[in-house]
């Protein structure tokens, strides 16, 4: 004890050139985390809400909107719960997936929340009676870590459950499609995965995609 006191007393002088100097390392620390992220393309504190489709004989992939991850699940300690579910991720199921049922069901209601959001503009109109079109749609939480990704951040992915099951149910025409792009490749992959989990998720107690209707004014 006395050996912390003279310690104290030793840096007292000091404690403006010390607090200082742990600031700037503070700021050095947190540039080579950011320039580490931008070398391998590590963007996991954004969450992309990705809006895949048919169009003619091709995938496509649109982004709908992204937000800070703080932004979708509002709580420090939500956010690291999913980042740490994210890092578990493998090529073969990119789906982030929590421990406790409750609390995947919290961080899909999250996501509903901000699509929700985000298309709020059709929800009031079809509460007015304006002429609406709606759409059931699927959405998964997903870190994909294929080679092709050259961009790697939290992604929901959103297709309409129609079109999910068009391409990989009974008769699915998934492989009929035209795709080159080895991006849109592994993309497709992931979405066959997404459906595999869709047909598993049928009747089950604690799904892992989440569902949403979408309205958008006609």
């Amino acid at each position: 004890m006395e050996t912390a006191w003279r310690v104290l007393e030793f840096l007292q002088p000091h404690w403006k050139t010390l607090a200082l100097v742990l600031t700037w390392a503070g700021i050095g620390v947190a540039y080579l985390r950011r320039r580490s992220q931008w070398h391998r393309k590590q963007f996991l504190a954004q969450v992309n809400f990705s809006l895949n489709y048919v169009q003619g004989s091709a995938l496509a992939m649109r982004t709908l909107l992204e937000r800070p991850a703080a932004d979708v699940w509002l709580n420090e300690y939500g956010v690291r719960m999913v980042l740490a579910a994210s890092r578990k991720t493998t090529v073969e199921h990119p789906f982030i997936t929590l421990k406790h049922p409750r609390d995947m069901a919290f961080a899909n209601r999250a996501v509903l929340n901000v699509l929700s959001e985000h298309f709020a503009e059709g929800f009031v109109a079809a509460a007015l009676g304006l002429p609406v079109r709606t759409g059931l749609f699927c959405f998964a939480l997903t870190r994909e870590k294929y080679g092709e990704i050259r961009t790697h951040k939290l992604r929901v992915l959103v297709v309409e459950e129609q079109t999910l099951a068009g391409l990989f149910g009974p008769g699915g025409t998934a492989e009929a499609l035209k795709i080159t792009d080895p991006v849109n490749r592994a993309r497709l992959t992931t979405l066959k995965a997404m459906y595999d989990l869709y047909v598993k998720d049928q009747g089950a107690e604690h799904p892992v995609l989440g569902q949403i209707e979408l309205a958008v004014v006609a």
